[in-house]
């Protein structure tokens, strides 16, 4: 009886995994000018290009290094950066990933916890520029 049960049930589950593999992609997809990659906004093509300069000329081709750590550094501090001030006087005080360690470096970088973060900003400014991209969007 068990047995029959989880026959069953198995046969379930392969039948629907069987339809979702089977079903069209439910987000529709363009493809990006490369030729190579595709995407769900064609805004995002762009994306691309420097995703591969990164890779190639500061993560060492992909590699985990210094950088790459630096770099998730970067972002993380960037998108929790909050001002307690504000928040104290019950006004929003920021908050989210919007590259104000980049444009603020001078100031930014000074505060103990982003200490460091002045050597990614400066190595990551150049593909920022060479891509024509906003360091948020980075």
């Amino acid at each position: 009886m068990a047995f029959k049960l989880l026959s069953s049930l198995v046969a379930l589950v392969a039948t629907i995994q069987g339809a979702i593999a089977a079903s069209p992609q439910l987000t529709r997809r363009v493809a990006c000018p490369d030729g190579v990659n595709t995407a769900s906004n064609e805004a995002c093509c762009q994306l691309f290009a420097i995703r591969d300069d990164l890779q190639k000329n500061l993560f060492d081709g992909g590699q985990c290094n210094a950088e790459a750590h630096e770099s998730l550094r970067l972002t993380f501090h960037d998108a929790i950066a909050i001002s307690p001030a504000l928040e104290a006087q019950g006004i929003f005080g920021g908050g989210g990933a919007d590259g104000s360690i980049a444009i603020f470096s001078e100031i930014e970088t000074g505060f103990h916890p982003n200490i460091g973060l002045d050597e990614i900003v400066e190595k990551q400014r150049p593909f920022i520029e060479r891509h024509n991209l906003g360091v948020a969007d980075l």
